[in-house]
């Protein structure tokens, strides 16, 4: 039987399977879906000027989308005594409903085979195509698509810049020093005292070598 598309929900962002409220297997598998892949550029323009040197500006969460079958008159054994409204609620508990929990929608892992993703859902798009007598509808499509989501820790490390201007990630070195640290990313030792305040450090005398700091920009 081929691997069906699992979308588990969680109420933290770092999924720890503590964290885990539910999940959702879908009956059908996409036929396809896209995955987004966008860099924005300053294109500003100077007056008078007849081009422009595009810079980077930033590189902007990736998305994925995906078309959705809800259908009740597929006969398929583990499409059997499916509703479509309430397939389609099931599904919406899980990507869509807001979590009082945590004051948002839920953080949202999806695993198809080999395909992972982590993200939460930015929008959903129902159509109806088919209905009983009754009115009752039989078939539906749900076009969704996800937004990326990694913790700080993670797209610090990845992004791994030195640029005193952007926030990163500092992985500590044996032999570091907080002072060392301070002059190398902000280019003067003074500023120890910020990067103690920030990380919350107790005894800033003796890192550990391979513990990590936040390093945001400062108001010099």
């Amino acid at each position: 039987m081929a691997a069906k598309l699992k979308i588990e929900s969680y109420k933290k962002i770092d999924f720890s399977q503590g964290s885990k409220i539910d999940e959702y297997s879908v009956a059908f598998n996409p036929e396809k879906f896209s995955h987004d892949f966008k860099i924005a550029y300053d294109k500003q323009q100077a007056i008078g000027s007849s081009g422009t040197d595009s810079r980077y500006f930033k590189t902007l969460p990736e998305r994925i989308r995906f078309s959705l079958l809800f259908d009740s008159t597929i006969e398929l054994e583990e499409n059997k005594g499916k509703d479509v409204n309430t397939e389609i609620n099931n599904f919406k508990d899980v990507v869509f409903t807001y979590n009082g929990d945590i004051h948002r929608p839920n953080y949202l892992k999806l695993t198809w085979g080999n395909f992972f993703f982590k993200g939460q859902v930015e929008s959903m798009q129902l159509t109806y195509t088919a209905f009983s007598a009754e009115g009752d509808p039989q078939r539906a499509y749900a076009d969704v698509t996800f937004l990326q989501t990694k913790e700080q820790a993670t797209r610090l490390s990845e992004e791994n810049k030195s640029s005193p201007d952007l926030t990163h990630l500092y992985s500590v070195k044996e032999g570091d020093t907080i002072t060392m640290i301070a002059d190398k990313i902000y280019g003067d030792p003074r500023y120890y005292l910020d990067i103690v305040r920030i990380n919350k450090l107790k005894n800033f005398r003796v890192l550990k070598p391979g513990s990590q700091l936040v390093l945001p920009p400062l108001n010099k």
